[in-house]
């Protein structure tokens, strides 16, 4: 049998080290300031951060 278990990373995710975080295996992501600190909304945020993630693994749940 094959246990399937969700690795969050929380404190200092952003553009830079989600995907490091996702290589790493990383499948659950807090990121608090680089989402409602950025100048360009929250929207946009998320969206910078996903396409960042998706290209490092498989499934992104946010």
């Amino acid at each position: 049998m094959r246990l399937r278990c969700e690795v969050e990373v929380d404190g200092g995710v952003d553009s830079e080290t989600a995907p490091l975080a996702a290589a790493a295996g990383a499948n659950v992501f807090v990121a608090g300031s680089s989402i409602f600190g950025d100048k360009e909304g929250v929207t946009t945020a998320m969206d910078s951060l996903r396409a960042k993630i998706v290209g490092h693994q498989g499934v992104v749940r946010a």
